[in-house]
């Protein structure tokens, strides 16, 4: 039984010479990306955990701001698993019950990811042998696995046999755009661009937004830092750490890397809502702002786009935010002199990785 689904890859008009081609994310079974790689690696565990002849059951553990946790809800359900989801404070109520909504446990603690990550490993995971001797647990990291990576390079498969069906040459591609949190979707791209050996010739401009840009730090910094907090309203993009192999895949191949603010992110939102009678949030709405505004692109790039060009813009969906949201959150960051207290990226940093040029 699959997973995930494979999601259309639509040419839609914006105000910008390029063509413009999105990846549809938001039809997948949890309505954002993850169900790809989170999916995947659930379906992966629990058929070697089934087929090892030990006579034990699976058993799903997440940690979630959001939709990593009921992309793993849905998945579970999917394959008839019990599933525990530890979701922090700072997690919506409707996302919350969407995920309880399939029949999982929901367990709400600490004030962000890393907290209830913690709390699921510390308080959960370390005593679950003694409660359930049958039970096999599979844990399940909203980014950083290879497993997830794998589950996220099918996206890749599917729009190298799109373009292929449309017959449009795979070197129109001048650009894919992503939006960057802990680097899940970026290694699948990567590794699934490897592939068909296009990493090196078709640039990702990877896409965050001010207050979560540990990615864009860490390039800078030319070491893997994690920030001691985030401070964007992108919360369902926003983490605190990528993984190292993001941070070595971005400096082998030169991804470019653009910081966004909240109010320019959510102005992009309800302008995509208007324009395609479509919902997106923030995580989605930062790498989707490149696509009305392809100076930004042009920028990074260090070329022209003519009309003849394809920058392929992966929606990676999410259920987080309503359009009700998105207004409130735009009059109140329209209401506040400075957007967003955002601390000194200096005091904010934690070093996990001295500098690293290429991949090893």
């Amino acid at each position: 039984m699959s997973v995930y689904n494979k999601t259309p890859l639509i040419r839609q008009i914006f105000p910008s010479i390029p063509q413009m081609y999105l990846k549809h994310e938001c039809f997948q079974p949890s309505g954002s990306f993850k169900s790809r790689g989170i999916g995947h690696l659930i379906s992966k565990q629990s058929q070697r955990i089934l087929g090892n002849g030990l006579g034990k059951k699976p058993m799903v553990f997440a940690s979630s701001g959001g939709n990593a946790g009921l992309a793993a809800a849905t998945a579970a359900k999917f394959l008839n698993l019990p599933c525990t989801v530890v979701i922090p404070t700072a997690t919506k109520q409707r996302m919350a019950d969407k995920i309880r909504a399939t029949g999982a446990n929901v367990i709400v603690s600490g004030n962000f990811w890393k907290e209830a990550d913690n709390y699921l490993k510390d308080n959960i995971l370390s005593k679950l042998e003694e409660l359930h001797k049958n039970v096999e647990p599979i844990y399940v990291h909203p980014f950083d696995n290879p497993d997830i990576w794998e589950g996220h390079a099918s996206m890749v498969d599917e729009i190298v046999e799109d373009f292929k069906n449309k017959m449009i040459p795979l070197n129109k591609i001048k650009a894919i755009v992503c939006s960057v949190g802990g680097g899940g979707l970026y290694n699948g791209i990567i590794q699934g661009l490897e592939k068909y050996n296009l990493a090196d010739k078709i640039p990702i401009v990877g896409v965050e937004t001010k207050g979560c840009h540990v990615f864009n730090t860490s390039l800078r910094m030319n070491k893997v830092v994690s920030f001691k907090k985030i401070t964007s309203i992108a919360t369902s993009l926003g983490t605190a750490d990528i993984s190292t192999e993001a941070f070595k895949y971005a400096k082998r191949y030169g991804t470019k890397s653009v910081v966004l603010s909240d109010q320019d992110v959510v102005k992009t939102c309800l302008r995509y809502t208007h324009d395609f009678n479509m919902v997106i949030e923030p995580a989605c709405g930062a790498a989707v702002h490149l696509a009305y505004h392809t100076e930004i692109l042009e920028k990074e790039l260090g070329t022209k786009l003519n009309a003849d060009d394809i920058v392929l813009v992966v929606a990676c969906g999410g259920s987080s935010n309503t359009v009700e949201d998105m207004e409130s959150i735009l009059q109140r960051l329209s209401t506040e002199e400075n957007n967003i207290n955002i601390p000194n990226v200096a005091e904010n940093i934690i070093v996990r990785m001295p500098e690293v040029s290429v991949l090893a």
